[in-house]
């Protein structure tokens, strides 16, 4: 894996799809944080990491999850889940939680994940954050443990930029195994629990692929 300059690195995000306006403030993030030795398989993690990263971010332009959502979809996602699910849980509740986010956290996060229930805060402090979301209070506790970061009293540090890639990277050494590295959907099942953004993963990842090299 080479070294690659803030403008290799322009190259490779714009030629995955990225904005240009947003390429130009990433690219200096990227070329500041990946060295050759960041990643255990070099450019086989790369060409793996970087179409995860851009689909869970939105393309880099989002780095906290949306809790505003109207009643409509409320009903709509819950009623796609199965009954017993949290969300399925919400569908009775889709007037009262719309368009309020941080009473939507908290039906949706409260008690679960190391989260103290419903009503205690926990649910909307520690929502989806970062390029690969940090989400409950045990997912901050363990990114901030091996960072050397308080993201329990700080969790919005996720949200900051160079933050946000180098709590990527290491979740992604500490939670995605180098043996899956070759299988998009076995890679998925980690990062969200299932195959949700497959096929905009593995289109993303050819672009990926082509721009690395």
């Amino acid at each position: 894996m080479k070294t690659r300059t803030t403008g290799d690195w322009l190259r490779i995000l714009q030629s995955c799809g990225v904005q240009p306006k947003t390429a130009i403030m990433w690219a200096q993030v990227f070329a500041d944080t990946i060295k050759p030795t960041t990643f255990s398989k070099g450019d086989a993690d790369l060409a793996v990491f970087l179409p995860t990263v851009l689909h869970e971010s939105a393309m880099l332009t989002r780095l906290k999850e949306s809790g505003r959502y109207s009643a409509a979809r409320i009903r709509e996602i819950g009623n796609d889940n199965p009954p017993g699910s949290r969300w399925r849980s919400l569908v009775a509740r889709a007037d009262e939680l719309a368009g309020n986010e941080a009473k939507f956290f908290e039906a949706c996060y409260g008690g679960r994940g190391g989260n103290r229930p419903e009503g205690s805060g926990d649910g909307a402090r520690y929502p989806g954050r970062g390029l690969i979301m940090l989400t409950f209070h045990d997912g901050y506790e363990w990114q901030g443990n091996r960072s050397g970061q308080d993201l329990l009293v700080l969790p919005e540090l996720a949200e900051q930029p160079y933050f946000a890639l180098e709590f990527a990277i290491d979740w992604w050494e500490g939670k995605v195994p180098d043996s899956v590295l070759g299988d998009t959907r076995k890679v998925r099942k980690v990062v969200n629990g299932g195959a949700i953004g497959l096929k905009e993963v593995e289109a993303l990842a050819i672009k990926a692929r082509a721009a690395l090299q």
